[in-house]
């Protein structure tokens, strides 16, 4: 008796199914995953393939220029992820890829939600919408970062 065998996930293979499989399964390399998110043809692969990448660069790329909605959305959620800490990547890069971003919404979501205190502290000079900062003087965990909030809306009157 012959056991079939499953074959192992191609991230070259013709069927856009098989493709989605070997990146789930995470059988592809980080350079992989970076030509699949700007060249694969299928929609749900390249979705695929930004659920699992962590280039910034790349993401916001994506969200910036992409013209598929589905794909645009995919890489701004995990662009937003990323940036706010929810994952390994240091903190320079994070901070580097804030004072990139041109996304007041992301901004918004890095000054609530950002791991680090710096990193909020960092988004608030990027933002001038008053309820949000009054928001974060009001309820933000950290003292400095309620306190740069303050300082922000202070400026922002002068």
């Amino acid at each position: 008796m012959r056991l079939r065998r499953n074959p192992r996930p191609d991230i070259h293979a013709p069927d856009p199914a098989s493709r989605r499989a070997a990146i789930d399964a995470a059988v592809v390399g980080h350079n992989a995953l970076r030509r699949v998110v700007t060249h694969d043809p299928d929609r749900g692969v390249r979705c695929a393939a930004i659920r699992r990448l962590q280039d910034l660069i790349i993401l916001r790329q994506v969200c910036e220029s992409e013209s598929d909605e589905v794909v645009r959305e995919a890489a701004r959620v995990r662009y937003r992820q990323l940036l706010a800490g929810g994952d390994t990547l240091d903190i320079g890069y994070r901070h580097a890829a804030l004072k990139a971003c041109s996304d007041a919404q992301i901004i918004a979501h890095v000054a609530r939600s950002a791991r680090e205190p710096s990193l909020r502290r960092a988004a608030l000079g990027l933002i001038d919408e008053w309820g949000l900062l009054e928001e974060i003087r009001c309820h933000d965990p950290d003292s400095t970062v309620r306190s740069a909030a303050a300082d922000r809306l202070i400026n922002l009157r002068s």
